[in-house]
């Protein structure tokens, strides 16, 4: 048996993959295993292995956590990066399915991703939703994560499309999804930001985000 990094799989060979040879193990929380006695995963929950009943173990391993803000419109100022906030408060806010190896997705202080919990290989899958007011009809709309620290700061970046039905109302931005890898330490280790850049000045309103974690390995 070799054990690997926190909040991942031991690997157990193949003839003792059983109950006597989990119990020997002396886990962290949240690293999986496979009983071939009981024919199911098993996760440690810092002080037993605990069954993943059902044998259904996705919404578990690679689950998702939903942030709902109740920040409210904030202003956004013309040709100015702005940081999308979120407060995980809203009535929506959902971690129901969270997967057993990640505590939190996001700092909700300043509504940054926080990928800390998870191990080089891993992915996130993001869904995002927000709606911009534009002050100018025709307004071009561009959004980016600002990721890595100090020297290594880097972006992804798109650009949204021209607002071009009007000004002073809301265009709603809730069904693309954005897929991050953690590669590094630089992006896995530092906070995620979200930013949006209007052509002129207006509002924005965050309802969240929702996100996915894609394992490495499960």
């Amino acid at each position: 048996m070799s054990r690997t990094n926190k909040n991942t799989s031991y690997q157990v060979r193949p003839d003792k993959h059983n109950a006597s040879a989990i119990n020997e193990l002396s886990p962290e929380d949240g690293v999986i295993v496979f009983d071939k006695d009981s024919k199911e995963n098993k996760y440690h929950n810092g002080t037993e292995w605990v069954s993943m009943s059902g044998g259904n173990t996705t919404n578990i391993t690679q689950g998702f956590i939903d942030y709902n803000d109740t920040t409210g419109s904030i202003n956004l100022v013309a040709d100015t990066w702005t940081t999308i906030p979120n407060n995980g408060a809203g009535a929506f806010s959902n971690d129901s399915f969270k997967p057993v190896s990640v505590n939190e997705f996001m700092d909700v202080s300043n509504g940054s991703i926080d990928c800390t919990d998870l191990v080089l290989g891993d992915s996130i899958i993001i869904r995002n939703d927000y709606k911009i007011n534009p002050n100018t009809n025709n307004a071009l709309l561009e959004f980016r994560y600002s990721l890595g620290g100090g020297g290594n700061e880097y972006t992804l970046e798109t650009v949204k499309g021209r607002l071009d039905n009007g000004s002073g109302i809301d265009y709603r931005f809730n069904l693309g999804t954005d897929l991050i890898y953690m590669g590094d330490t630089n992006t896995r280790d530092n906070p995620i930001f979200l930013q949006v850049k209007l052509s002129t000045n207006g509002t924005l309103l965050n309802a969240g985000s929702v996100i996915q974690l894609i394992k490495a390995r499960v």
